[in-house]
Formats: structure tokens, C-alpha cells, sequence
């Protein structure tokens, strides 16, 4: 058991370090060919932007670690925007008036995260109640939080909501974006729960080994709920911080790539059941909105540069995967 433990987290190491090395390779390139990358406005439009696609990606990653997956992150986003959106607009309009800024703010986190909770018990009881596949119950769940979210707003952008709200995305810490903020805050939550608390090792153990977390006295339905509850909130927080960058609500924002990019993170990042790195889901996060902003800046009004960025993304993967490969064909040796 002893070697077992160390060549696990041997294996972790070396995807950190592998993760960093990429990171600090691609900074040092783009800052070289790219004069306008590494300047105060290129980092903080940065640091602006990756929170949103950080946090989903952690609401991907847990769920992931258990054997499962959470199809409907964007969808609850979206829809915990929507419905604190039209809560703070229809239901309680004078907070939506100025001098209430605060309250505002308040108002729309709590609603949002109480939707993230309902969502999350919904996805919970699909998966460890009915025992429902989770690709399917959370394929089917996100159809219904859009559908939802669609015919609420019947379709359109929920907006008229007051400066105060865009607080959250504009003010600026140290001259960081508060959203960085936000993201180092709920990825440092993530870590704790999942590497130094009971929930976080019944959460592995459920991962590896469902039947042997089942014999020895773990609640496997317990954790499951517990865990997409998590996902779930995870996403209504997400959905604020969009909610404030735009300055709106949709049941639109993100549904071409978000879900597939946290997907291919989580890979990045090597999260598997059983196993997962908040560290390493972080740094990947880092690496893939260097390389959208180090070719958008690069590739400027050339055409085809979206898809020479997602082709990169490409070979990331394929290159993460083939020294992964190696690197466990030399551990076994």
C-alpha cells in the first residue's frame, strides 16, 4: 500500500509540472511575438474571462470523480441567472433601483444559488435514486433547465438591470478583477472539501470503487446527491459572474462550447474517478485562455483564426495524452 501511495501521488506531480511547463512555455511565447500580451489590459481581460469557464470546470470535475458527469452546468448557469434576473426585476423592482446596490447583489447570489441547490437535487435523484446514467439524466436535465429558461423569457435576453450589478465584474483588487478573485476563492473551497474533509474522501472512494465504498459503510446515494448539489451551485455561481459581465441573463450564453470545453479541461487536467487535481483543473484553465487570447491577438483579422485556436486545443490534448501514455508505461517498468 505504501508504494501504492507514492506512485500515486508521483503521478500528480508530474501532471502539475507537466501543466506549469506548458503554461510558462506559452506566456513566454506569446509574450515574445505578441507586444500587447503581456500588458496590464490583455491580463486583466484575462483574468475577467477564465473565472466563468474555471468554476464550471470545477462543477464538471467533482462530478466526473465519482463516475459521473454534469452535462447541465451551463443550463443551470443560464438558468440561475434567468430566474434571479426576473426575480429581482418582477418580484422585488425596487431593489433594482439605485442606492439598493447592495441588496441587489445580495439578492441575486442567494436566489441563484438556491436554484443551484434544486438543480442539483433534481440531477441527484435522476442519478442515485433512479439510478438514471448520469450522461443521460444530465443530457435530459439540461434540455429542461434551457426549456425552462426559454419559456420564461420566451425566448429573449433579460436585461434593465442597474449598474450595481456590474460591480462584481468591474471593480478591481490590487488592480486584479474581482471575478480572479472569486475563482482562486472557490477553487481554494474545492480543494479543501475534496483533499482534507470526510465528504472528499467518500467522494474518491465512491470514484474508485463504488461496491467497496458501499461495504464499508458509505451512503453511495448520499454522496451522489451531495456531489450534484455541489456541481449545481458551483454553476449558479458561474451564472452570476456572466450575469454581471453582460449585464444580462440568457438561456443562450456559452450552449456551443462551454459544456465541451470544461469536458476537455477535466481531460487536460487528468480528472478520472477517483481522482482529480483542483490545482491541475486550475492551471489548465490558465493555459487554454492564454492560447484563445495569444491567438486572437496574434491572428488578428485573419480569417479562420477561431478555428486555428480550437486546432491548437487539439493538439494539446493529443500531445497531454501521448506523454501521459509514456509516463505510465515507464511507471509500470
Amino acid at each position: 500500500m505504501k508504494n501504492s501511495n507514492v506512485g500515486y501521488k508521483s503521478t500528480i506531480d508530474k501532471q502539475t509540472l507537466l501543466l506549469l511547463g506548458i503554461f510558462t512555455i506559452l506566456m513566454v511565447f506569446f509574450g515574445f511575438v505578441e507586444d500587447s500580451f503581456l500588458t496590464n489590459r490583455s491580463i486583466s481581460s484575462m483574468a475577467i474571462q477564465l473565472p466563468e469557464m474555471g468554476i464550471l470546470s470545477l462543477a464538471m470535475m467533482i462530478t466526473v470523480m465519482i463516475g459521473g458527469i454534469n452535462l447541465s452546468v451551463n443550463a443551470t448557469a443560464n438558468l440561475s441567472a434567468v430566474l434571479a434576473g426576473l426575480f429581482v426585476l418582477q418580484v422585488v423592482p425596487q431593489l433594482a433601483t439605485d442606492g439598493n446596490g447592495g441588496a441587489l447583489i445580495v439578492t441575486i447570489i442567494l436566489v441563484a444559488l438556491l436554484v443551484g441547490v434544486l438543480t442539483g437535487v433534481f440531477n441527484g435523484f435522476l442519478v442515485a435514486y433512479l439510478n438514471v446514467p448520469p450522461i443521460l439524466a444530465t443530457l435530459a436535465s439540461m434540455t429542461v433547465f434551457t426549456g425552462i429558461g426559454v419559456g420564461l423569457t420566451k425566448g429573449q435576453t433579460v436585461t434593465g438591470f442597474p449598474d450595481a450589478l456590474g460591480m462584481i465584474s468591474s471593480q478591481s483588487v490590487f488592480g486584479i478583477p474581482l471575478p480572479f478573485f472569486v475563482f482562486v476563492g472557490v477553487s481554494i473551497v474545492t480543494h479543501v472539501l475534496l483533499k482534507y474533509t470526510t465528504f472528499g474522501f467518500k467522494t474518491r472512494m465512491l470514484g474508485t470503487n463504488p461496491t467497496a465504498a458501499k461495504f464499508s459503510g458509505i451512503n453511495n446515494k448520499s454522496i451522489t446527491m451531495k456531489v450534484y448539489v455541489m456541481s449545481s451551485m458551483l454553476a449558479s455561481i458561474a451564472g452570476v459572474l456572466i450575469m454581471s459581465r453582460t449585464m444580462s441573463a440568457s438561456n443562450a450564453y456559452g450552449t456551443a462550447t462551454y459544456v465541451t470545453l470544461t469536458i476537455l479541461i477535466g481531460v487536460l487536467a487528468g480528472v478520472i474517478s477517483g481522482k482529480g487535481s483542483v490545482i491541475n483543473v486550475f492551471i489548465t484553465v490558465l493555459i487554454l485562455q492564454v492560447i484563445s487570447t495569444g491567438f486572437h491577438m496574434l491572428l488578428a483579422g485573419v480569417k479562420g483564426s477561431a478555428f486555428f485556436k480550437d486546432f491548437v486545443w487539439g493538439i494539446l490534448l493529443i500531445a497531454i495524452f501521448i506523454i501521459n501514455y509514456f509516463s505510465r508505461s515507464r511507471n509500470k517498468e
